[in-house]
């Protein structure tokens, strides 16, 4: 459950309505492949909202490299499979990812680039890093820092490019059982105002089986 679905400094559903975004990945043995799905169901305003309800699908391959090093390409379909006129063409569109990074250094540093071909035709890039702070034999806090980098990716031509977005984050995950409980929150400073003109603070909570 997230409080609102803000995606690359964008609030997507707009007027702050949350959402539903279950995921399910599939790992194939040691392949280095793995397969996600991953959607979005809007809970409210669901007249217009439900035109906007999403479907992805993500292939990565991860590389085997020395622990040190992280290398991981993939490709996303992202679809609007619910609009009112459904065309694969119109209301698809894919990219390409590669993500490079440093688990074992402080804050585990990482830079992913982004490439959309078809709707949003453009790139993105995002500079990540994560610190775990242990605070009991069951709970961690996760906190963490993305910084976007705008190139082009879903921005109308003539538009301003840069800095985009930076989203702090902070989440405790604790086991209960066999199950992981998430409760997270975010605030996302925006900086560009042909992809949104406020700053967004969300919260939402998450269930890992």
């Amino acid at each position: 459950f997230t409080s609102r679905f803000i995606f690359r400094g964008i609030d997507i559903l707009s007027n702050n309505n949350p959402a539903i975004q279950p995921s399910i990945t599939y790992t194939f043995g040691d392949s280095g492949f793995s397969l996600n799905a991953w959607a979005s169901f809007a809970l409210t305003e669901r007249e217009r909202c439900k035109y906007l309800d999403e479907i992805d699908l993500t292939l990565t391959y991860v590389f085997k490299t020395p622990e040190k090093y992280l290398l991981e390409v993939g490709f996303t379909n992202y679809g609007y499979w619910f609009s009112k006129a459904h065309r694969f063409k119109d209301m698809t569109t894919q990219e390409f990812f590669i993500k490079a990074g440093l688990p074992t250094l402080l804050f585990s540093p990482a830079l992913t680039a982004y490439y959309d071909i078809n709707q949003g035709d453009g790139l993105y890039l995002l500079l990540s890093g994560v610190h775990t702070v242990t605070l009991t034999k069951n709970i961690n806090l996760d906190l963490s820092a993305k910084l976007g980098y705008n190139a082009g990716w879903c921005i109308p031509e003539g538009a301003k490019k840069g800095f985009s977005d930076l989203t702090i984050s902070a989440a405790a995950p604790f086991k209960a059982g066999k199950i992981t409980l998430c409760p997270f929150i975010n605030y996302t400073f925006v900086f560009l105002d042909a992809i949104n003109q406020d700053d967004e603070f969300w919260f939402g909570v998450s269930l890992i089986f």
